[in-house]
């Protein structure tokens, strides 16, 4: 038998990620008894297996942390409402908290069809205060990540095939390069329209 044939056939990482018969696991143990180097290249293959996985679950973690405290810092911003330091919005949003935060730039009476007040523009974000009366017409982005929260009114969602009722609290991202119009179904809907820059 040629060993490093057999050490390349890919027999040891199927071994190694449990993807071999009972009577294929017992030959490989088989070979790592008769051929030192067998043997060698199996414990290396394996310690390689546990580094890399040991280090995914440590970035996993670090991941899942790096998201709660994201969500914790943008419930502790949308409370203190600093116009200088918007939070993202995203599923968690408060929208009472955000009505808060817009009401100095709410009109008394709404004397057009359409107000839109940019609210941030920065660091690869713009955020707006939607207030419409009409229908948001048709759209794709190319270039960035949309996603609203609704304010106060209602508003049916067109995205490709799917129709997407939305109230006070509603949150929605549309994904890119997809085809979306909003349609009004109150007197008028306010809502805080985000875009990222990807």
């Amino acid at each position: 038998m040629n060993v490093q044939e057999y050490i390349d056939s890919g027999v040891l990482h199927n071994y190694c990620v449990h993807a071999l018969s009972e009577a294929e696991r017992a030959e490989v143990e088989k070979m790592c008894a008769s051929y030192p180097e067998v043997k060698e290249e199996l414990l290396q293959m394996q310690e390689s297996l546990e580094k890399f996985a040991a280090q995914t679950e440590m970035w996993q973690q670090a991941q899942v942390k790096e998201t709660i405290w994201g969500t914790l810092e943008n419930i502790n911003k949308e409370k203190t409402g600093d116009l200088n330091d918007l939070p993202i919005i995203n599923k968690y949003t408060d929208h009472n908290n955000w009505k808060r935060i817009v009401m100095p730039f709410m009109p008394q009476e709404l004397k057009k069809d359409r107000i839109i007040k940019t609210i941030r523009a920065s660091g690869g974000v713009t955020q707006m205060l939607i207030i419409t009366k009409t229908d948001v017409e048709e759209e794709t982005h190319k270039n960035e990540r949309e996603s609203f929260i609704i304010l106060e009114g209602e508003c049916e969602c067109y995205v490709d095939n799917k129709v997407i009722h939305l109230e006070p609290g509603g949150f929605l991202e549309i994904p890119m390069h997809t085809k979306h119009n909003v349609k009004v179904l109150s007197p008028y809907v306010v809502a805080i329209l985000q875009h990222i820059a990807v």
